[in-house]
């Protein structure tokens, strides 16, 4: 017997939400890659001291209130 078919369903389900981000990853045209998309990168930089990108600035509206 194979997996249970929820389970069956769950992986292919991420199968191809996984599918789908590599393609907008590697579509032509996408631009340069981004490293902060690429978690081990920005992990090995962020360890070795040298991050590049920096966290963006909160926004006005999230801390009013």
């Amino acid at each position: 017997m194979g997996p249970h078919p929820a389970v069956a369903a769950i992986r292919l389900a991420v199968r191809r939400v996984l599918n789908d981000i590599l393609d907008e990853q590697t579509a032509p045209g996408a631009g340069p890659p981004r490293p902060e998309l690429q978690t081990a990168h920005a992990a090995q930089q962020a360890y070795a001291g040298q991050v590049r990108h920096a966290a963006p600035a909160p926004r006005a509206e999230w801390s009013a209130g």
